[in-house]
């Protein structure tokens, strides 16, 4: 790492709020399961050659600045990191909440749309086939394609919230037995 490593107030805030909606191993296993993500990023950009000028942690994730890469070089730092969570999947026996967590971090991060790792192995494919303007079309569509499928599901995004802190049961305060969690 040559540069930074900084946290963005987004980041405190919105783990606050997470704190006060979720479990904590919950939490715990959903944030090993993204180190182990970014594990793999690390990985892949070392042995590209490439270094880490940076650090970022916002609201929206973690971002590694580095140097410009190649596409094809981007194309596998981008889908380390996904492959990184995906790898955690086989500990399902050992871990069900880790692997569960992970499967879930991979699979979304796969997703085409950019700056996320699938959308940026998306750009890299069609940068080295020359066909870059498809992108956002296929961008368009993948979110129309997400959008009818909470719609069709009866679920709006705000159901999707509220069931899953339903789903996590989280225990009220008073009803713990110290009173905090």
């Amino acid at each position: 790492m040559d540069r930074r490593i900084e946290a963005t107030p987004g980041f405190c805030i919105l783990w606050a709020l997470l704190l006060l909606v979720f479990p904590l191993r919950l939490l715990m296993a959903a944030a090993a399961a993204a180190l182990m993500h970014e594990l793999g990023h690390i990985l892949a950009i070392g042995l590209t050659g490439n270094r880490i000028l940076g650090l970022r942690v916002g609201a929206g994730g973690m971002v590694l600045e580095t140097m410009p890469m190649e596409p094809w070089r981007e194309l596998f730092c981008a889908l380390a990191g996904p492959v990184g969570s995906l790898l955690l999947v086989t500990l399902q026996a050992w871990f069900p909440l880790l692997a569960l967590c992970a499967f879930v971090q991979g699979c979304f991060n796969l997703l085409p749309l950019y700056p996320l790792d699938g959308g940026r192995a998306l750009a890299c494919v069609l940068r080295i086939a020359g066909m870059e303007k498809l992108l956002k079309p296929i961008e368009i569509i993948t979110l129309l394609v997400l959008l009818l499928a909470a719609v069709c599901s009866g679920l709006g995004w705000g159901a999707v919230a509220v069931w899953g802190m339903l789903a996590v049961r989280k225990i009220p305060c008073k009803a713990a037995r110290f009173a905090v969690q």
